[in-house]
Order: C-alpha cells, then sequence, then structure tokens
C-alpha cells in the first residue's frame, strides 16, 4: 500500500502533515515527526505582531529610541532582523536532518513587510509558504468586502515576490466561504487549508477578567472541516485542499480524503497522544486501503463527491431534523 502523495507540486510520504505549532518550531522535534511518518512539516508562524511587540516592549526602557530616529531606526530593524535569522536557521537546520517537504508559515493581519519576509524564507531554503492570515471581523465598521479584498492583497503581494508555491489558511468566518475560496485560488494560491482555530476566550469568575480558552481543537470540529472541504472539492475549486482542525485518527483523515481533500494537518491529537502516533495513523489509513482495495490515496480522493450526494450533506441537518420531529 502506497501513502505517497503531492501537495503545492512537493512529494509526500504520507497525507499527513503536521501543522503550525511548537511542534514544529525545534529542528529535534520536526526530525521526529519526520522518523514517525509525517508527510511534510508546517513550521511553528512567524508573527507580524510579535515583532511589533517585542519591539514596543524594548521601546518603554528608554525615551533614547523616540528621541533619536536613528535609534529607533536601529531597533526595528535589529528586532526585525534577529527573528527572521532565528527563523532562516531553523529552515536550513531542519532541511540538513530531514528529507520531508519544509513549509514555512508566515502569520499576518495586514500587508507590513511579509513580501520581503517571504523572498527571505524563500532564500533560506523552504519548500512553500503558508499564509495563515488572521483579519478578524469584530469591528461593526468594517466593510466585510474590505477584508476579503485585503487578503487578495496581501496574497498577490506575497506572489509577486516569491516563486516557490503559496497556501493560505483561512478561518470559517466567511460569510461566503465558497466565494473566497475560489478568488484566492484565483488570486494564485496553490492551496487552501480548512481551518484557521482562533483561541477562544473564556472568563475566570473568580478574578474577573477574560483568560485564554481551550486551545486544543476537539474531534467534533472535524465535521465542519468535512463540510467544507465536499463541498468545494465537488465545485471544482481548481487548487489543492488541506483539512485541519480536529482530525484526531486514521479514519478522521480516511473520511478527509473521500470528501476531497489533497492532505490533512494535526496538530493537538500529537498533543495528546504524542507525535509517535502518526505511525499509528498511517497505519490505520494502510489497513482502511487495504480492506477496500485501494492501492494508493489518490485512488479514493473524493469518491463521495456525487453532486446528488453533496446536495443532501447541505441540507442534512435539517433533514435529520424534521424526520426525528416526525
Amino acid at each position: 500500500m502506497k501513502l505517497n502523495t503531492s501537495y503545492l507540486g512537493l512529494k509526500l510520504k504520507s497525507p499527513i502533515i503536521v501543522s503550525s505549532s511548537t511542534l514544529t518550531g525545534s529542528v529535534e522535534s520536526i526530525k521526529h515527526c519526520a522518523e514517525a511518518g509525517a508527510g511534510a512539516v508546517v513550521l511553528k508562524s512567524i508573527f507580524e505582531e510579535q515583532i511589533i511587540s517585542d519591539i514596543k516592549k524594548e521601546q518603554a526602557h528608554t525615551d533614547i529610541y523616540d528621541s533619536f530616529f536613528e535609534a529607533h531606526e536601529y531597533l526595528t530593524t535589529f528586532m526585525r532582523g534577529n527573528e527572521i535569522d532565528i527563523y532562516d536557521r531553523l529552515i536550513q537546520e531542519s532541511k540538513k536532518v530531514v528529507d520531508i517537504p519544509i513549509i514555512a508559515s508566515v502569520n499576518s493581519s495586514s500587508k507590513g513587510e511579509w513580501f520581503g519576509i517571504a523572498k527571505e524564507l524563500q532564500n533560506a531554503g523552504a519548500d512553500a509558504i503558508e499564509l495563515n492570515i488572521a483579519i478578524a471581523a469584530f469591528d461593526r465598521d468594517i466593510d466585510p468586502r474590505g477584508i476579503e479584498n485585503e487578503y487578495i492583497s496581501i496574497l498577490n503581494e506575497v506572489e509577486k515576490n516569491i516563486s516557490i508555491p503559496v497556501s493560505v489558511k483561512i478561518g470559517d468566518h466567511f460569510s461566503n466561504i465558497s466565494r473566497m475560496a475560489f478568488a484566492l485560488s484565483k488570486a494564485g494560491a496553490k492551496g487552501l487549508v480548512l481551518f484557521n482555530r482562533f483561541y477562544n476566550p473564556d472568563i475566570n469568575i473568580e478574578k474577573m477578567r477574560v483568560v485564554p480558552g481551550n486551545s486544543i481543537s476537539a474531534p467534533e470540529e472535524n465535521h465542519n472541516t468535512l463540510r467544507w472541504i465536499s463541498l468545494l472539492s465537488s465545485q471544482g475549486i481548481p487548487c489543492e485542499l488541506s483539512a485541519s482542525r480536529g482530525v484526531y485518527t486514521g479514519e478522521d483523515v480516511v473520511k478527509q480524503i473521500l470528501a476531497g481533500a489533497k492532505t490533512v494537518q494535526v496538530c493537538s491529537t500529537l498533543y495528546r497522544n504524542g507525535i509517535d502516533y502518526i505511525k499509528q495513523m498511517n497505519a490505520d489509513i494502510e489497513a482502511w486501503m487495504q480492506r477496500h482495495n485501494f492501492d494508493n490515496v489518490d485512488s479514493f480522493r473524493g469518491i463521495v463527491n456525487k453532486k446528488e450526494d453533496i446536495k443532501v450533506a447541505e441540507r442534512l441537518q435539517y433533514l435529520r431534523r424534521n424526520y426525528d420531529m416526525n
């Protein structure tokens, strides 16, 4: 049985990709992922907001950076460069010890300087770039169309500066996910990752303050991803789909591929079960393939996406509810 597939034009030994997280933030951990059977890794994201925050913290120690433009310019350039250098070394050192694709992850909420940074990551040896664009529509005065256009604009500018493939990781809060997905594909995205997971807030009732909620996805979150992988695949979206969020088992991987996913990204299940759990997931996929006489992963991709099946899937919750009520 062959688990080999491709994604963004890259050859993968398995459809399982370890998504951007602390699990992919060190050479040692990346090597562990490769040895466990991951097809590729998406490096821990480099954050626009983190660099800006670090610069502001340093500026707070003294007013020299406000008094002298040259000092401010030096600080900004140095700290930005230092962060990029660290990330470049992670790419370079990882490429020396593993033979699987290394996908760099850039997390951005604005245009900023990410066009140049993407170029630097390409020069460091990244095989592809995953743009994790996080523009949250929490302000009632923000025009939804403006947010969508900003996504396209960021992608366009990055595409102009690099030659390696680019994928975009999006959330599921768009009013029309299909329209956004097709627009990104038309703008040049070679892949789409569904879906980003925003941190959930919670409230500490003793301290009466907002605190971070659970950062680990639940298996139930897999269903929303499954729905949209199916819908976009059945609509013939001209880019590759990677399923993310709530994928816990080899069975979950099989479901996403049957729905049309090219690859599947995992994270939470590895936090709970350990990186070596990838071996079990791969074994379970192979066992399923053997039971159903599939020789390779590509042979069963998207086979449940008959148009009549998708129409049922779109309205299944309503049909089921009416059936239960009767």
